[in-house]
């Protein structure tokens, strides 16, 4: 259970994620966005493809926050001309995952990706993520 809230947790971050820019352009529109995912504990990679309408022209990595209730730091956002890096810290009660990202845009195309690990319940978990991402048109 823990697994897949995580999962969603991070798809949802990562989805949004990529389209933040301060300083790094997003064109507004439609998107067409593939992420895939291995973990040590996924027996192969997990791709998915999303189509989302995205509004912002830029956002900012520092505002996410994934949980109300128990909120990710985001730290050590740096923005080298059209990329950005940053380092992204999730508490939870069974142990805290800690990650670096990064990502580039050409404000209509978007790649991306980082790498999360955690110790839950003496389980060590390691998670990649690489994504992709463009602009296919206006929103409907």
């Amino acid at each position: 259970m823990y697994l897949r809230i995580l999962l969603a947790s991070l798809t949802i971050l990562l989805l949004t994620g990529p389209v933040f820019a301060k300083g790094l352009p997003i064109t507004p529109g439609k998107w067409e966005m593939t992420t895939t995912i291995e973990m040590s504990l996924l027996p192969q990679p997990q791709t998915k493809t999303y189509t989302e309408c995205i509004e912002e022209t830029e956002m900012n990595p520092e505002d996410f926050n994934m949980d109300e209730d128990s909120p990710c730091d985001i730290t050590e956002v740096e923005f080298d001309g059209n990329s950005a890096k940053w380092s992204i810290s999730c508490p939870n009660p069974m142990g805290a995952m800690e990650g670096e990202w990064e990502i580039t845009s050409n404000g209509d195309s978007i790649v991306g990706g980082g790498s999360m690990s955690a110790e839950i319940a003496g389980q060590k978990m390691e998670m990649e993520m690489q994504w992709e991402g463009t602009r296919v048109g206006d929103c409907t």
